[in-house]
């Protein structure tokens, strides 16, 4: 029996195979065919043919579980380690890491000079990070 066979160029012949083979070979393009109308019908685009027309990359969309856990851990324990502070040196924190003040405007605040409270963020970040780290 004969059946059409395309080639990698393009040519189409025709050659002899068993029954049974034309028999397979029949159902694989069939299923093809029904693939490629079902895809065509339901909009499908096949992501290849996306990056090629649009020259987009995806990017590594991967979620690092551990790592964020870790980052968790580390928050909490932080803002322990802040609420461990006595009150003045809490607020101190506060106003400059969370509010974004600067050592003037904290001096303001607490009527002191802005080298009293860059002393005062120095003691405070050298006793966080002895109990931090």
């Amino acid at each position: 029996m004969k059946t059409p066979y395309q080639s990698a160029n393009g040519k189409t012949a025709g050659i002899k195979v068993n029954p049974a083979v034309a028999e397979a070979l029949a159902c694989f393009e069939r299923e093809d065919g029904n693939a490629a109308r079902k895809a065509r019908w339901r909009g499908e685009v096949s992501l290849d043919a996306l990056y090629e027309e649009t020259e987009w990359e995806p990017q590594d969309t991967t979620v690092d579980i551990e790592a964020g856990y870790i980052a968790k851990e580390e928050r909490e324990a932080l803002c322990a380690a802040v609420a461990g502070l006595p009150p003045k040196q809490r607020r101190l924190v506060l106003l400059y890491y969370c509010e974004e003040k600067t050592v003037e405007e904290i001096g303001l605040i607490f009527g002191v000079s802005h080298q009293a409270v860059s002393k005062q963020l120095s003691t405070i970040h050298r006793a966080l990070k002895k109990n931090f780290f």
